[in-house]
């Protein structure tokens, strides 16, 4: 074999060469092409080639190799590979070519000059790589990434960044339409409830069914978590169309869903606005549309809300209300107030107290509660202003200790806010520390809906009950609680809902789910409050049922401290003072 290389015959020293048989082996497509002769022809080229492509040799020999592009060739990578030839340099690009029997594929192009002894260009050698499958891969990701960029990977709807953008090319063309924003009521407890996994299903069907009652006339998002958008663009874009569009989402979203067999039913609250006439910025829409929701979920009727532009000064007042917070705890514009329990008697006698708090603003006169909690809440301040409370509660009552007044259990009511706190056990020892109040006195309600996380929950009640502090789940009946947690959590006291007495002894489905409420609690070796007593009736209806305590405006109305003090006083002096 002759070692030496013959440029004048390329193909026979190359076919010869252990070079070629490697690259016959890894199956690369080796093709040489004379730019010396007109249009640069093929001279030569490998099986590999051949393979690749599906062209014979005598196919493709002295015929420019642009027989292998198509209309999805990239134009700039050919106009790459033409510079180089001029430039008689070595350049790599990958192109999308095509086969003899039109399929495609990614070609990775690598051509380089062959010079003779004198400096003279002789060839072009071209190595091709068939990348396909890699660049189709890089693709599919790449339309992974560009997913994800625009749509929710659980349920497949935009995302709110490309909802937006669907939304001012809406805008732009000056189509009427109406946004309606939809939150699931309280969904964060019936998540902690049945798990992650149930959870998503139930959004996945959530949304499908959005889908399908929508159809063509809208464009759905799921903003974050539990919330959708729906953008429609009905041709028809009336109020009443769309407040009638909105019912029929909300009785569809209504119906039972299902987890592991057992029936579930969702609550949904929403607000809509609409273009031009809330506003012709998609920002502004977007807003007024969620200042029409949080007004549904505070009417909790399940009605979609409108857009007023009264909500903006309810906005207005919430901030001046952020702004004041700090101030009145500073200046002791807040008070406490004590509404009465009474053990259930003929004549109920006093059985202990619940703080309330007031507070009486300089400017405003008495704030209601349900107007400043809430915000204090959402901003944190709640840590602040439950730790005052606290420690006013275990003071005052200890002080009434000292000053001869019955020795009854005051009990302050606990958001969850401030009972995941890290340091929430260590401030309620403190305040029973510095008041001097023994634990036996005190008693902490939290809300029912708090038990859906037993896991976080169970420790800090099982300490708070080691230090002899008494624990009552207030509000129950109205959240997902699972009666399980209600068994192993330790827990004295049940405070069933106004909501269920309501409506008794009148009511005989009422009356008997109370009844149930009632054996529930005592079966587990509980002591059963009723709030919101508002009748005789009421009262003998309770005390027949086996309920221990109540509370409502029959026994007492919440009482300031010198109101409270009287009725001590009152029931001293008539024997009304329940052992505790």
């Amino acid at each position: 074999m002759d070692d030496h290389l013959h440029l004048e015959d390329p193909g026979a020293i190359l076919t010869a060469s252990e070079f070629m048989k490697a690259l016959e082996r890894m199956g690369i497509g080796l093709i040489i092409t004379n730019p010396n002769l007109p249009d640069n022809p093929v001279i030569y080229v490998n099986q590999g080639f051949t393979r690749m492509t599906g062209f014979e040799a005598e196919e493709i020999l002295m015929r420019n190799c642009r027989c292998l592009q198509g209309p999805d060739t990239n134009e700039e990578a050919l106009k790459i590979v033409k510079q180089a030839q001029l430039e008689q340099r070595a350049e790599t690009v990958t192109l999308k070519n095509y086969r003899k029997d039109g399929s495609y594929f990614w070609n990775q192009l690598t051509i380089s000059p062959v010079f003779g002894e004198s400096g003279e260009l002789l060839y072009f050698i071209g190595l091709q790589f068939d990348m396909t499958q890699e660049v189709e891969e890089r693709e599919k990701s790449s339309l992974r990434m560009r997913e994800l960029a625009f749509f929710d990977p659980l349920t497949g709807l935009l995302n709110m960044s490309r909802f937006k953008l669907e939304l001012e090319r809406e805008l732009q063309e000056g189509h009427h339409c109406a946004i309606i924003r939809i939150n699931i009521d309280r969904f964060r407890y019936l998540n902690e409830s049945y798990g992650d996994k149930a959870g998503d299903s139930l959004l996945l069907e959530a949304a499908e069914r959005m889908k399908r009652l929508i159809g063509d006339d809208g464009i759905l998002c799921r903003s974050f978590a539990d919330d959708f958008i729906v953008l429609l663009k009905s041709q028809d874009c009336s109020r009443y169309t769309i407040h009638n569009q909105a019912l029929m989402l909300a009785e569809g979203l209504h119906k039972p869903y299902f987890i592991r067999n057992e029936e579930v039913r969702l609550s949904f609250s929403s607000g809509i606005s609409m273009y031009p006439e809330h506003g012709e910025e998609g920002p502004m829409l977007l807003n007024y549309a969620d200042l029409a929701l949080k007004k549904s979920k505070q009417a909790g009727v399940g009605e979609p809300q409108w857009f007023q532009y009264s909500l903006l000064d309810e906005i207005h007042k919430r901030i001046e209300i952020e702004k004041k917070l700090p101030k009145a705890l500073e200046h002791q514009e807040f008070e406490l107030y004590f509404q009465p329990k009474g053990s259930i008697r003929s004549t109920p006698s006093l059985a202990g107290l619940e703080v309330l708090l007031r507070w009486n603003d300089p400017d405003q006169g008495m704030v209601p509660p349900m107007e400043f909690i809430p915000i204090a809440e959402e901003n944190g301040f709640i840590i602040r202003l439950g730790e005052w409370v606290l420690r006013e509660s275990c003071r005052v009552a200890k002080q009434w200790q000292d000053e001869g007044y019955p020795k009854v259990t005051i009990s302050v009511n606990v958001s969850a806010v401030q009972f995941r706190h890290p340091q929430f056990i260590d401030v309620v020892e403190n305040a029973l520390r510095d008041s001097g109040l023994e634990p036996c006195y005190l008693e902490l309600e939290v809300t029912e809906t708090m038990l859906n996380d037993p896991v976080v929950i169970k420790e800090k009640l099982e300490r708070l009950r080691s230090l002899g502090i008494k624990i009552s789940i207030d509000d129950f009946g109205t959240g997902y609680s699972s009666i399980h947690y209600l068994k192993t959590l330790p827990v004295d006291i049940l405070k069933i809902d106004k909501s269920f007495v309501q409506e008794t002894p009148l009511s005989a489905q009422d009356s008997t789910l109370l009844v149930s409420i009632i054996q529930l609690g005592k079966s587990f070796g509980l002591t059963v409050l009723a709030e919101g007593v508002e009748s005789k009736s009421q009262l003998e209806f309770l005390a027949g049922s086996g309920c221990d305590l109540i509370q409502g405006y029959y026994y007492s109305r919440p009482l300031n401290r010198a109101a409270m003090e009287q009725m001590f006083k009152d029931s001293m002096d008539k024997g009304l003072i329940a052992e505790t």
